[in-house]
C-alpha cells in the first residue's frame, strides 16, 4: 500500500460512529497537501471528479474529510470492488482502499482485523502486516500498539505470519476523528493533479503510441483535453478514423467526454507534395497542422497544444526541427513525452489502455509521402518560402470549414 505523510488532526468532537462494518471505500490522494491557500480549490476539483466517476454507481456518497475522502454505500450489503477500479482510475488519486468502517475502539477493531486477515488467508495470503495511521491523536491506544494488539488478532485468528517488509496483504488501520476504518485491499491510483484544475488544451492525436500517452500525461497534471486528428481520406480509411476515436474515446474516460475535431488533411499534403521541396515535407506538414490546431484551441479556449513528440525518435523531432514546427503556433506547445525511452512510453501505453488501439494495424497521415531522405535541421526561412510556393491558408480555411466534430461521452 502506498503510504501518506499523516495528516493534521482533525477538528475537536468526534462525531456519531459508523454503524459497525459499514462497506466503504478510502480515497488518498498526496500532491494536493503541497497547494497552500489554494488547496480548497483543488480538492473541491478531485471531489467533482470522484463523483463523476462513480455516478453510474447507484446510492453511493462522497465525503470529504481532512486528509482523506470516504465513499459510503447507502446498501450495507452493496459490492464496492468494481467503483473501486473505478476511482483508482481518477487523477489525483493515490491510492484507494475497499475497507469497512467500525466502531470506536480496539475491540471492533481487533473484530474487523481478524475477519479480514482470515478472508485474505483464505483468498491464498500466506503473510501480513498491519499499517495504522492515527490522524486522531485523542484516540488511544497509539500507532504501535493498534499495530500489536489488531495484528496479535489477525493472527491468531488467520494463521497468516507477520512480515513488515514484504507481506502478501497490508491490513491499513485508519483512525480520524469523524471515521475508523480498515482495509486489507488497496488499489494504486495514478497521482497528480485533477483534471481542469491546470486549464484546457488541444492534443494533436494520431492513431500512434506517443500522442495517446502524452495526452494522458497532460491529464495527469490536471489539463482537460480535447483533440484534433488530421485525415488524409482515401489515403488513410475508415479503420485509421476509428482508431483514433477509440483512442480520444479512452482519454475521455479520466473527464467525463471529450470532443474530437476531424480535420481533412489530404488536399494540404497533395498540394505541399507537388509543390515544395521534398525534404521539408514532414516539417511543412507538422506546420500546418500546427496552424490548423491552434486554430482548434482558440475556439476551445485551450491555452496550450499537446503533442507526443520525441526528441530524437524520428528524423523529424531534431532541436532544429522541433524548433522550425513550433514556429508556426501562436500558443505554447506541451510535449510531455520529450524525454521518454520508446520503451516508457509503451509500459505507459500499456498501463493506460491504449496500447492494444495504437497498434491496429491502420497507417496515419504523417506516414504518407515521406520522403528518404528528409530534412533533420530545418531553419524557418527555407519553409515559410516553401509556404508562400503553395495557396496554403487557402485550403487551410476550406478544411477547417470542413471538419467533423465528434463529441464522446464517458
Amino acid at each position: 500500500m502506498s503510504e501518506m505523510p499523516d495528516a493534521a488532526p482533525g477538528p475537536a468532537g468526534a462525531t456519531e460512529p459508523a454503524p459497525p462494518r459499514q462497506p466503504v471505500l478510502l480515497v488518498r490522494f498526496g500532491e494536493l497537501f503541497l497547494k497552500g491557500e489554494n488547496r480548497y480549490l483543488f480538492l473541491a476539483s478531485l471531489e467533482h471528479n470522484l463523483k463523476r466517476a462513480l455516478r453510474r454507481f447507484p446510492g453511493l456518497a462522497v465525503e470529504p474529510h481532512h486528509g482523506r475522502f470516504v465513499v459510503r454505500a447507502a446498501d450495507p450489503a452493496a459490492d464496492l470492488r468494481a467503483a473501486l477500479e473505478r476511482a483508482a482510475r481518477v487523477f489525483g488519486v493515490t491510492s484507494v482502499s475497499l475497507g469497512a468502517s467500525v466502531a470506536r475502539d480496539l475491540e471492533a477493531m481487533k473484530q474487523a482485523g481478524a475477519e479480514l486477515a482470515s478472508a485474505a488467508a483464505a483468498a491464498g495470503a500466506r503473510s501480513f502486516k498491519v499499517h495504522a495511521r492515527r490522524s486522531d491523536k485523542r484516540f488511544t491506544p497509539a500507532s504501535p500498539e493498534i499495530n500489536d494488539v489488531v495484528g496479535r488478532a489477525a493472527q491468531s485468528a488467520s494463521g497468516l505470519r507477520v512480515d513488515v517488509h514484504a507481506p502478501d496483504v497490508t491490513l491499513a488501520i485508519e483512525v480520524a476523528p469523524q471515521f475508523v476504518i480498515l482495509a486489507a485491499e488497496t488499489r494504486r491510483g495514478p497521482g497528480g493533479l485533477p483534471v481542469g484544475v491546470s486549464g484546457n488544451v488541444t492534443l494533436l492525436l494520431s492513431g500512434g503510441i506517443d500522442s495517446p500517452v502524452a495526452g494522458y500525461l497532460a491529464q495527469k497534471r490536471g489539463c482537460r483535453v480535447n483533440a484534433v486528428y488530421f485525415h488524409s481520406f482515401p489515403y488513410t480509411g475508415a479503420g485509421a478514423r476509428q482508431k483514433v476515436v477509440d483512442l480520444a474515446a479512452a482519454l475521455g474516460q479520466a473527464q467525463g467526454g471529450i470532443r474530437l475535431t476531424v480535420l481533412p488533411f489530404t488536399a494540404i499534403q497533395e498540394a505541399l507534395r507537388d509543390g515544395a521541396n521534398p525534404r521539408l515535407l514532414v516539417l511543412l506538414y507538422r506546420r500546418a497542422m500546427m496552424r490548423m490546431a491552434c486554430r482548434v484551441a482558440s475556439e476551445a479556449g485551450a491555452g496550450a497544444l499537446v503533442t507526443g513528440e520525441n526528441l530524437g525518435q524520428v528524423a523529424s523531432q531534431t532541436l532544429e526541427n522541433l524548433a522550425c514546427i513550433e514556429d508556426a503556433a501562436d500558443r505554447p506547445v506541451l510535449r510531455p513525452v520529450i524525454a521518454y525511452d520508446k520503451s516508457e512510453i509503451v509500459a505507459l501505453a500499456r498501463q493506460t489502455g491504449t496500447f492494444e488501439i495504437s497498434v491496429r494495424p491502420y497507417e496515419d497521415c504523417c506516414s504518407l509521402f515521406v520522403p528518404r531522405h528528409p530534412a533533420t535541421k530545418g531553419r524557418v526561412g527555407d519553409v515559410r518560402a516553401a509556404e508562400d510556393a503553395v495557396p496554403l491558408a487557402e485550403l487551410m480555411e476550406q478544411a477547417l470549414a470542413a471538419r467533423e466534430i465528434v463529441d464522446l461521452e464517458d
